[in-house]
């Protein structure tokens, strides 16, 4: 039987699967084989991690497990049975094997697949229930070829694998405590500088440092963003405890946290009415229905809802009108040098006009001058957060700050 042209276009993926997948197809194909399948080796087993056998899927599978004595993989690595076997009868240690007459195996072409160290990750293999006459040395080169081209895409998964256990490895330490910590930063009436509220900050440690919206985009991508949060949450408002009765925190959450109906348990642990939300505008919004659903929640509880960024992200005046917040929060980016920016100026007093319609109060982010709080207050922006009037501080230090204020 003539063989199938050689496919080559295999820079991206397939309609059906990712690049590995079409691998595997071309080789079964172009070989004439009925099953082609990468393992890895691990703990003395053989576990298939991509296959292609169409009509031999009881047999052939992702995450089929064997044990290396009962396949040929050890045995080639080892020189006891070679690659190329155009016929298993020719091989009495294959004809010994169960799995020969079992499956059955009538040839096998099979290579090892390499990680980057050099180190063996499992191997690249296909077969066929009849002996192949014509298979040889030939074809072995071809086939090392396509499996330099499955260790590639098998060790940019190696990579996000160990990548992704490394960020859980990091959000192990921060929800055991070891890297987080929670500051506050002051929000005043930018009038009088009288405090109004705190707004509670994360700081991780680690080496080398990375911030704090590091971590938690870190998390989302493995799927760990609201247990995160939601444990920082609960580290911010265990700090009330530090706090006089009147004081008020503000936290931040993503949509995605809000969503889940999480907050609500977590604050109903203190009084509810010393808690702001923060909402952040650069996040996404999947579900607005939800999310107001949940905000609602929170707001029937007596919890403030604040919109984070506002004018940094996407969102808009539709998501904030879905929303219905509390408070609108004015990006820094938007704040500094707004003294000289009529743009800028421009674009806050529509949102202070916005705020003002729909009962809604507003705070400056990132003030930092003089002048930019005094611009601020000629357009009726009346409370401020930023370096002017407070760094991020440790609790205690909040505490001191507070009490100098209301002396």
């Amino acid at each position: 039987m003539s063989r199938l042209p050689l496919r080559l276009e295999l820079d991206g993926p397939s309609a059906n699967g990712d690049t590995l997948d079409l691998i595997l197809e071309t080789v079964r194909t172009h070989f004439d084989m009925q099953v082609a399948y990468v393992s890895e080796i691990i703990d003395g087993n053989s576990v298939f991690r991509a296959v292609s056998a169409p009509g031999f899927e009881a047999i052939a599978f992702p995450g089929a497990v064997l044990s290396l004595q009962e396949v040929y993989c050890q045995h080639i690595l080892d020189g006891r049975l070679p690659s190329v076997m155009a016929d298993t009868a020719d091989h009495p240690l294959a004809v010994s094997m169960p799995i020969t007459a079992n499956i059955p195996i009538g040839s096998h072409l099979s290579v090892p697949v390499h990680r980057e160290d050099g180190s063996v990750f499992g191997m690249f293999c296909c077969l066929r229930s009849t002996p192949h006459p014509t298979l040889g040395e030939r074809d072995l080169k071809i086939m090392e070829t396509f499996a330099n081209l499955a260790s590639r895409q098998i060790n940019a998964g190696l990579r996000r694998r160990s990548e992704a256990a490394a960020a859980a490895s990091r959000i192990d330490s921060a929800l055991k405590g070891d890297a987080l910590r929670i500051v506050l930063q002051p929000i005043v009436s930018l009038e009088s500088g009288a405090p109004i509220k705190f707004e509670a900050l994360s700081r991780f440690a680690g080496d080398p440092y990375r911030p704090p919206n590091i971590w938690y985009e870190e998390a989302g991508a493995i799927g760990r963003r609201v247990e995160l949060e939601s444990f920082s949450i609960s580290r911010a408002l265990a700090l009330f405890s530090d706090l006089p009765q009147d004081v008020t925190i503000g936290v931040n959450a993503s949509p995605e946290t809000i969503a889940t109906g999480v907050l609500s348990d977590i604050i109903r642990a203190v009084d509810p009415s010393r808690v702001v939300v923060e909402v952040t505008e650069h996040d996404i919004v999947e579900d607005h229905e939800r999310l107001g659903f949940e905000l609602d929640r929170l707001k029937a509880l007596g919890v403030r809802t604040a919109v984070d960024d506002v004018g940094a992200g996407f969102s808009g005046l539709v998501a904030l009108l879905r929303m219905k917040p509390d408070i609108l929060k004015l990006d820094i980016e938007l704040i500094r040098d707004i003294d000289v920016n009529p743009a800028k100026q421009a674009l806050v007093a529509g949102m202070v006009h916005f705020a003002e319609q729909t009962g809604a109060a507003t705070i400056a982010e990132g003030v930092e001058t003089e002048a930019e709080r005094a611009m601020l207050l000629r357009l009726r922006v009346h409370l401020g957060q930023g370096y002017l009037f407070g760094r991020p501080m440790e609790v205690a230090d909040a505490s001191a700050w507070l009490a100098a204020k209301r002396s």
